[in-house]
C-alpha cells in the first residue's frame, strides 16, 4: 500500500514538473495572466478593448492586483503582429481571464496588449 502511494505521488510530481516546463516554455518573459472583472469597454483611434479590474494575478507583477488595467488590441499588420482574441460577448461586470503582453512605462502603470501572439486573449469566464 505504501509503495503504491509513493508511486502515485512520484507520478504526480513528474506530471506537475512537465506541466510547469510546458507553461514556462510557451510564455514570454513579458507575458501576464490574470482574472478580474470587466469594468468598461473602450474604443479609440486604432485601439479597442476593456478596462479590467484585476483580482488574481497568475503570472506577472503581483502589484497589478486591485488595479484597473486596460486590455486592448491595436490595428497592426496581422502578418507581422498576429492578433489575439477579445470575446465579443463580454459585458460590464463579467468575470474575465486575460493573457497578453505586459506593457509598462513606469511602475504601477500597466497595460496588456493582445497583439503579437494568437495565444493572447481576453475572454469571459463562465462558472
Amino acid at each position: 500500500m505504501i509503495v503504491r502511494h509513493k508511486a502515485i505521488t512520484f507520478s504526480l510530481v513528474i506530471l506537475l514538473l512537465i506541466l510547469s516546463i510546458y507553461v514556462l516554455y510557451n510564455m514570454n518573459a513579458d507575458d501576464a495572466k490574470f482574472d478580474g472583472y470587466a469594468v468598461e469597454h473602450f474604443e479609440d483611434v486604432g485601439a479597442w478593448g476593456w478596462l479590467v479590474s484585476v483580482k488574481n494575478v497568475t503570472n506577472g507583477l503581483q502589484d497589478m492586483a486591485g488595479r484597473n488595467i486596460s486590455v486592448y488590441m491595436t490595428s497592426a499588420n496581422p502578418d507581422e503582429y498576429p492578433p489575439g482574441f477579445i470575446d465579443p460577448d463580454i459585458a460590464i461586470g463579467d468575470h474575465v481571464s486575460v493573457y497578453g503582453s505586459l506593457q509598462s512605462q513606469k511602475p504601477g502603470d500597466y497595460h496588456i496588449l493582445l497583439v503579437g501572439s494568437k495565444k493572447y486573449y481576453l475572454k469571459r469566464d463562465l462558472f
